[in-house]
């Protein structure tokens, strides 16, 4: 007889009924538990691993990569320059043909017109002097004392219009237009500062004071120091601060 305090283990038609697995107890694949709606559980081997690329659900490739597993058209991999654009840092990018002030050549040829262009005025003056010094002579009545005279009024007078003439051509005329004498502008040559602008006539004047030194040895100095210069500078240019670049 069983006592009414008494409380009777618990069933196995009970834990039947429920149809749900003990604790710890993982379910079979398929089997659902009671009360949950019908849906099939999924099926584990259908699933794809995440977090690679080539991959799909359901037929659809993961977004942001294609099915062959590269990157969708329009985005560049990381690590590559795009396309259309060159790599910075690598020495001789410029061609030695693309530096503006690689005008050695011009710049010779440039010097030796514009030095004539200066010549020809003083040889002329030189002439009428020379004539008219002869010509006071003949009438005067101590020839040799008046010529002497004459002539070294006619030598200081030339070293000064010397200077003169090739301050107005080397400094002052560029100064006025655009940094270009007239031999530069036949040679499509002009002066500019190191930061691109125009040079003052201060500028162009120091320049051409220098050019007495690289012009020793008929411009065989400056000639050297130019083709040792990164930008082609002379020493009136390193000085001034000036640069002669190629124009169109």
């Amino acid at each position: 007889m069983t006592n009414p305090g008494d409380t009777p283990d618990a069933e196995p038609s009970q834990q039947s009924q429920s149809g749900a697995p003990q604790y710890g107890q993982q379910p079979y694949q398929g089997q659902q538990y009671p009360g949950q709606p019908g849906y099939p559980q999924p099926d584990h081997q259908g699933y794809p691993q995440t977090g690679y690329p080539g991959q799909s659900y359901q037929g659809y490739p993961q977004p942001g990569y294609s099915a062959q597993g590269y990157p969708q058209h329009g985005y560049q991999q990381p690590g590559y320059p795009q396309q259309g654009y060159t790599q910075q840092g690598y020495p001789g990018a410029v061609a030695a043909a693309d530096d503006p002030t690689a005008v050695v050549g011009a710049r010779a040829g440039q010097y030796f017109v514009d030095g004539l262009l200066a010549a020809v005025p003083l040889i002329v003056l030189l002439i009428v002097l020379i004539g008219l010094i002869g010509a006071a002579s003949n009438y005067s009545s101590d020839n040799g004392a008046t010529a002497g005279s004459l002539l070294t009024g006619a030598l200081w007078l030339m070293l000064v219009l010397n200077f003169a003439v090739h301050w107005l051509v080397f400094a002052w005329w560029p100064s006025t237009h655009g940094g270009q004498t007239l031999a530069m502008r036949w040679f499509k040559l002009r002066i500019i500062t190191e930061d691109g602008g125009q040079p003052t006539l201060g500028a162009l004047t120091v320049r051409w004071l220098l050019l007495f030194v690289d012009g020793i040895l008929g411009g065989l100095v400056g000639l050297i120091i130019m083709l040792n210069s990164p930008r082609h500078q002379r020493l009136g240019d390193s000085v001034a601060k000036t640069l002669v670049v190629r124009v169109d």
